[in-house]
């Protein structure tokens, strides 16, 4: 199977339609033509994770962030999208990105994190769009139970470094909204569908103030770790559409330190 093909039947299960209008999904680098043998997954396209890739036998490497994600005017080194550029080309790999028609998958980000956390009646935050599944999620709890023991629970179901928790500890609360990645522009529409509790990355100071003025709690998590819970099944993905062996990629990211 060569490079266009993997596209193709990626795209076939998360089609580019899926995707919001800024983003850029796709093939990004490399030649369609070109045979694969071996795929590798991660998180994000860096040049640590292309070099891992070619370490490990991979001709493609499918990232959930895109490689390139705003018009390059240049490229030149020293720049972390130049060294990318460069170990990609010459290394022969192929770079994948499935962004946000991933986030909007029925299989994707934000219903696996659903499942995960056990929510009963989950639906999307924001409607869908081209038969995807929608932005985000909202549901049930099995059981209340406080911000702080949720926010212990999503450390662990997740594997966080750390996270922030915003609520009064007390209140127990039942209807969860999440999304993966930086969903901060969702809080409003989440408190509308009768959240008790936000779960999301990336959440300015305005956000956390709207949310502390409305009586919402709030769950923020490392937005990098938030999603890397997603990606053994995205590699269960990959790996039926190709019928190839699929290697999931250590995230390249640094830890944050808690102190």
């Amino acid at each position: 199977m060569n490079v266009g093909e993997i596209a193709a039947k990626i795209e076939e299960r998360l089609p580019l339609e899926w995707s919001e209008s800024w983003d850029n999904s796709g093939l990004l680098i490399g030649d369609p033509s070109a045979p694969i043998e071996k795929i590798a997954v991660s998180l994000d396209a860096t040049e640590s994770t292309v070099l891992d890739a070619k370490e490990h036998g991979c001709g493609m490497l499918v990232a959930h962030h895109p490689a390139i994600f705003h018009p390059l005017k240049k490229i030149v080194s020293p720049s972390p999208a130049a060294a990318m550029i460069r170990a990609a080309i010459s290394g022969g790999i192929a770079v994948y990105s499935a962004h946000t028609n991933w986030d909007s998958s029925p299989e994707g980000v934000n219903v696996i994190l659903s499942r995960q956390l056990g929510l009963r009646g989950v639906c999307p935050i924001v409607p869908p769009h081209d038969g995807a599944w929608g932005m985000g999620a909202i549901g049930d709890l099995a059981r209340p139970m406080t911000v702080n023991s949720l926010a212990r629970r999503l450390k662990e179901l997740w594997g966080l470094s750390a996270l922030l928790s915003y609520g009064d500890g007390v209140t127990p609360l039942s209807r969860v909204a999440l999304c993966g990645g930086a969903g901060g522009d969702f809080l409003q529409t989440a408190i509308n569908m009768g959240a008790d509790v936000f779960v999301t990355a990336d959440v300015g100071y305005h956000y956390i103030l709207h949310a502390q003025l409305t009586g919402t709690h709030l769950i923020v998590a490392n937005h990098g770790e938030m999603e890397r819970a997603s990606l053994p099944d995205f590699c269960g993905l990959i790996r039926e559409v190709s019928s190839l062996d699929v290697v999931l990629l250590e995230n390249s990211n640094w830890t944050p330190l808690v102190i």
